[in-house]
């Protein structure tokens, strides 16, 4: 997926993807910023003081490049905003996992914070 949030939209869910099983239930996983869900345009700075997300750094796609967003990324500027851009930006790969023992319906994506963008760009299904 990728999208744009902004500080505005931190420590709130700013999406949620749901998975709808043909048994009715269902399996959500919210995009909530900084946690799972990082703009497209730079990677957090994350320094465990002044800013910590409180999870792992989420997996980004360079769309330039089609690479794996590294620890040795070469960062651009967004002059008066950021010095961790990403030339091109970046996607972030979520991992939801279903039950395999049911038969999926549906996944929906919904935005839920007021000025945010979420595309989603792809989606792999994988069996066990």
């Amino acid at each position: 997926m990728a999208g744009s949030t902004n500080p505005m939209q931190s420590q709130l869910d700013n999406g949620l993807v749901t998975i709808t099983y043909s048994d009715g239930t269902v399996s959500a996983l919210p995009l909530r910023n900084p946690t799972n869900w990082w703009p497209i345009q730079e990677d957090y700075y994350t320094d465990g003081y002044a800013f910590t997300t409180g999870a792992p750094k989420p997996v980004r796609i360079s769309l330039k490049k089609g690479t794996l967003v590294g620890e040795n990324e070469k960062y651009t500027t967004i002059k008066g905003f950021t010095n961790r851009a990403i030339d091109g930006g970046a996607a972030t790969v979520l991992n939801l996992p279903l039950d395999n023992r049911k038969e999926l319906k549906s996944l929906t994506l919904k935005t839920l914070a007021n000025d945010v963008v979420i595309g989603l760009m792809s989606i792999t299904l994988r069996r066990e």
